[in-house]
């Protein structure tokens, strides 16, 4: 399997879904950087509603509930 891209997970604070997020890519041992959506007014506009969302290559790769097996099949169907 190729090398996993920069991942980033856009959160906030006090978020249930973005703390399990969290939990399942520390589980997998996957690298990534969280950024709180509310420290940064356009990360807020662009991402508020939708955190947890996982960012890679710029692209959103998937947002709401991110479990371990979602985050697999996402690895699994890259190319």
């Amino acid at each position: 399997m190729p090398e996993l891209p920069l991942l980033t997970l856009y959160s906030r604070q006090g978020c249930h879904l973005c703390e399990d997020a969290e939990n399942a890519l520390q589980s997998l041992g996957w690298a990534f950087t969280r950024s709180d959506v509310d420290a940064d007014p356009a990360l807020k506009e662009k991402y508020g509603f939708d955190v947890p969302v996982l960012v890679a290559e710029d692209r959103v790769m998937l947002k709401g509930v991110i479990t371990r097996s979602r985050l697999l099949r996402w690895r699994a169907a890259r190319p």
